[in-house]
């Protein structure tokens, strides 16, 4: 047992004891082992104090950071908000300008410099778009041009009803020359006392003169009629119907799609007519009408009525 240590654990209880023997070169070991983990706990709590220590001072500079962060954050929500902003302004700047052009197409004019001052960055409300960076200004800016885009677009719709309408209106004559009868009754032409309804309007011309459409719409019959000879039909939609009687020749045939001035017919002498000249009437939601009361002119403007 010499150079021997014994260590005996006794149980409060009186039960078994236990005893644990190690060396001497043991009890170096296990106080070497005593003594660095006294030495690593008084480590740990000197690093613990002066960390708790280092945090305290350190608390004002960590909240500023805290603080910095969270404006940043603000910022990069403001400067995507601009960026939105910024978008659909220019967005809408050039919806705006694409509706000028279209515009400018409808109503066959030219640009000219005044037109629409709001598409070149020029309109009073948006002024300094490009140089501004608040968020409040844009905001308010916004809603201006999304609301002129919004009223250009409604008056563009309203002008494309009004095109079409225009293009389906016969307001022009098929062609040029004395108006020799007019609408409403007449005496017979062909002798005798008699009158007679006239449903449309004579216009002298040489035999074979082009004659064209005086209205978009749908060829609705292009044929040979007992009175007007070879005759052509149009349906321009909207309830107006346009007729070309006592033509020589046909070029057109039913169901085909016809535009203003386009060639329909070459005139002529043929059905019940006495020389050669144009049968033009008109007729409204089936009813005749003078088809000069289409024209851009009245029948007193118009030459030799």
């Amino acid at each position: 047992m010499k150079n021997k240590y014994t260590i005996i654990f006794i149980p409060p209880d009186h039960s078994d004891a236990h005893q644990f023997q190690f060396s001497r070169r043991g009890k170096r070991i296990l106080g070497s082992g005593l003594l660095f983990f006294a030495v690593l706990v008084i480590g740990l709590f000197a690093q613990n104090l002066y960390l708790s220590h280092y945090i305290k001072e350190r608390q004002p500079a960590i909240d500023n950071l805290e603080q910095l962060k969270s404006a940043i954050a603000e910022r990069d929500q403001e400067i995507s908000h601009l960026n939105e902003m910024s978008s659909q302004i220019t967005n809408d700047l050039q919806a705006i300008k694409n509706l000028e052009d279209k515009f400018t197409s409808i109503l066959k004019i030219s640009p000219t410099s005044t037109s629409s001052t709001l598409s070149r960055g020029k309109d009073p409300t948006v002024q300094n778009f490009e140089t501004t960076d608040s968020a409040q200004t844009l905001d308010y800016q916004a809603p201006i041009v999304n609301k002129h885009l919004t009223l250009l677009q409604h008056y563009y719709e309203e002008a494309l009803l009004q095109k079409d309408l225009l293009e389906h209106t016969p307001t022009m004559l098929p062609i040029e020359g004395e108006i020799t009868s007019t609408f409403g009754y007449r005496h017979n032409p062909f002798g005798g006392r008699s009158t007679e309804f006239h449903n449309g309007i004579d216009i002298a011309c040489n035999y074979g003169t082009p004659v064209p459409a005086t209205a978009a719409g749908v060829v609705t019959f292009a044929g040979r009629d007992s009175v007007y000879g070879l005759k052509v039909v149009i349906d321009h939609g909207h309830g107006i119907v346009t007729f070309y009687g006592h033509n020589s020749r046909l070029l057109v045939k039913t169901g085909d799609q016809v535009k203003k001035s386009d060639l329909i017919a070459y005139s002529g002498n043929s059905g019940r007519s006495t020389g050669s000249h144009l049968h033009y009437g008109a007729m409204v939601n089936g009813e005749n009408v003078d088809p000069l009361t289409f024209t851009t002119f009245t029948k007193e403007e118009v030459p030799n009525v």
